[in-house]
């Protein structure tokens, strides 16, 4: 699938992207016109973009929490498409106007980058088992992000709720 930008660029969306949009399911119906809202940038090979919608498009999927300790027990789950547990608690996020979009310029074609992810709701850094992360610094970001944000547990994308810490779930 392709989709072409508001500046007049493209977006693909590889097989890949799908997959990790089962995740996310609300964006699938408003993924078109979320790329057509979309302005690429001219200096940068990657896209981490908020997208306002002008309108609630459903509820955000992250939630803030009280900061927890490495080692303190939590709430997580293994999502769709998803190697490692995310951090998870009870309840629904607030309704929002946002989507946040993921994607990389590609390497063989101008003004078309490739889709990573996008979701209902603002941006957050990578999760702290992410493979893509590469600084201790921005390992230690990430952690501190989730160490005081967990994802709404969602049953139809989401594995049974387990208690660990994020000190075990890191080991694995």
């Amino acid at each position: 699938m392709r989709f072409i930008t508001k500046c007049g660029k493209t977006i693909v969306v590889p097989q890949k992207a799908l997959s990790h949009l089962k995740a996310h399911p609300e964006v699938g119906s408003i993924l078109p016109e979320i790329i057509r809202r979309i302005t690429l940038p001219l200096d940068s090979s990657f896209l981490s973009t908020e997208v306002e919608m002008e309108r609630i498009v459903g509820r955000s999927g992250r939630i803030s929490t009280s900061e927890i300790n490495l080692n303190e027990k939590t709430l997580f789950a293994l999502r769709v498409e998803r190697d490692r547990p995310s951090r998870v608690v009870m309840g629904q996020g607030e309704e929002t106007t946002k989507v946040s979009v993921l994607a990389f310029s590609a390497q063989n074609e101008d003004d078309t980058y490739v889709l990573i992810t996008s979701w209902v709701g603002t941006l957050a850094p990578r999760e702290p088992w992410d493979k893509m992360i590469k600084t201790p610094g921005e390992f230690q970001n990430c952690l501190q992000f989730w160490r005081s944000n967990a994802l709404s547990y969602d049953s139809s994308i989401m594995g049974e709720p387990f208690e660990s810490t994020w000190e075990e779930v890191l080991k694995t």
